[in-house]
């Protein structure tokens, strides 16, 4: 099966009249929503999810720019000193 839209699924979840409706329902969406896939491959912890997230962008940012004011910038962040806080809590050196 193609990967369900949004609007599939509010249809589809409209239709439910039984329970065996709502198990057809799961079954056919059952592995596309991304919790799913992050439940079948980690631990399901907020705090580590956030925790790589944050870790990607500002590697991310660290290559993409000259300089840690450029970073922090491209960041969106309020000032050079979070990022630099960030860096320190990450364990990130430029």
């Amino acid at each position: 099966m193609e990967k369900p839209t949004f609007r599939y699924l509010l249809d589809r979840l409209g239709d439910v009249k039984t329970q065996s409706d709502l198990e057809d329902v799961k079954y056919e969406i059952e592995g596309f929503l991304p919790l799913d896939r992050f439940e079948e491959t980690q631990d399901f912890d907020v705090n580590s999810a956030i925790f790589k997230v944050k870790r990607d962008y500002v590697e991310r940012a660290l290559v993409k720019s000259d300089t840690l004011y450029e970073a922090s910038d491209l960041l969106g962040l309020k000032s050079y000193q979070v990022l630099v806080n960030w860096m320190k809590k990450l364990g990130i050196k430029k």
